[in-house]
């Protein structure tokens, strides 16, 4: 793995340490600079679970991708700079309730004596910083808060939820000791890209986190959250292609 040209593309530059300012560091830069998208699922490319053609999509190609391919290609990274990392699988929880058993790939790094939850591919709503396993809650940019906490029904489970204003909102449960392979997630990761259960291939999505807010591509409506300003608008088809560049960066060879 080119290094500096993953660095480069997170913004990094200077000294590396396995520490948990540079962890954060790392995860910022990650968030607020690579997008999660869905678009070579939607426009019937596959996707891979190999590092190299991660790397060569995500860094070499400026693009970005769904959690198997962000969290994984990040894992790697992490390996790569002496942190003590491991993936594990998370179920996310939707308004039907929980979602297929799980197929939200995460990290799980220890640094500086603590266990922390790393996650660079959850979307809209993923986390800036790690998040401990204390269940200390942690402070976002945009105003919002994330924390762990046991489960009360499963032992050996937390939950991470998500506070904006009073409410906590609960977005996956997950056993932080169950390490898993990448490749242990091939099943899901077919589901997510053939599967009619799948949230991911039915119309093109990208999202990425800003300083203070993110902004989502939902189909054809863009929506734009600065602190607690939302706006929303719609994108007529012959504008997709623009947006897609000028909000994302994202540039897509000609004919998708």
């Amino acid at each position: 793995m080119n290094i500096n040209a993953y660095l480069e593309r997170l913004g990094i530059d200077g000294p590396r340490q396995a520490s948990l300012d540079f962890l954060r560091r790392l995860q910022h830069g990650h968030v607020t600079r690579i997008p999660f998208e869905n678009l070579d699922i939607v426009g019937g490319v596959p996707l891979s679970l190999e590092a190299d053609k991660q790397f060569d999509k995500i860094v070499s190609r400026k693009r970005g991708g769904v959690c198997y391919e962000l969290n994984g290609l990040f894992h790697s990274l992490l390996r790569e700079l002496g942190f003590s990392v491991s993936l594990t699988a998370a179920t996310v929880k939707t308004e039907d309730g929980w979602f297929v058993t799980g197929s939200h790939a995460i990290n799980m790094v220890r640094v500086d004596g603590s266990n922390y939850l790393v996650d660079v591919g959850f979307g809209g709503r993923t986390p800036r910083q790690p998040v401990p396993l204390t269940g200390e809650e942690v402070h976002d940019a945009d105003g919002g808060s994330y924390r762990l906490r046991l489960c009360s029904d499963r032992e050996g489970t937390v939950v991470l939820e998500r506070r904006e204003g009073s409410e906590w909102d609960t977005l996956y449960q997950f056993d932080p000791a169950a390490a898993k392979q990448l490749t242990d997630f091939y099943d899901v990761f077919i589901m997510t890209q053939y599967g009619e259960e799948s949230r991911f291939n039915k119309v093109p999505v990208a999202m990425i986190l800003t300083e203070q807010g993110r902004v989502t591509l939902h189909d054809h409506s863009l929506t734009v959250v600065q602190n607690e300003l939302k706006t929303k608008e719609s994108i007529r088809p012959g504008d997709f292609e623009r947006v897609l560049a000028d909000t994302f960066n994202i540039r897509l060879p000609s004919g998708k």
